[in-house]
């Protein structure tokens, strides 16, 4: 009995420490494109289409904080995300998620 509860211990363990996170570390990986899009968007001051859901635009988990500290302009569209690998994730490849937001903020 002690080695299957060892083994659940260690396996909740994993998972809440590689689980998203909040935590904003200030950078993000993948292609950059929309990292480099929000930064232009944000200066220029544009035309953005708003955000249309009330959580996050990757694994769908509601937004613990506001305001959303992850954020992303791609294509003229407003992303927010929960945690900063959603936000690796969406920047490595963004346009699977995109239909859906632009389906909605229409």
């Amino acid at each position: 009995m002690k080695p299957l509860t060892l083994t659940l211990l260690l396996t909740f363990l994993l998972f809440a420490f590689t689980a998203c996170s909040t935590v904003n570390t200030g950078t993000a990986t993948g292609t950059g494109s929309s990292f480099s899009e929000t930064k232009l968007a944000d200066k220029a001051g544009g035309n953005i289409s708003p955000y249309p859901f009330d959580h996050c635009a990757v694994i769908q988990k509601p937004f613990s904080e506001k305001p959303v500290r992850h954020r992303r302009v791609y294509k003229g569209q407003e992303v927010l995300f929960c945690c900063t690998p959603c936000v690796r994730a969406f920047d490595a490849n963004p346009d699977p998620y995109m239909p859906r937001i632009v389906a909605a903020a229409n």
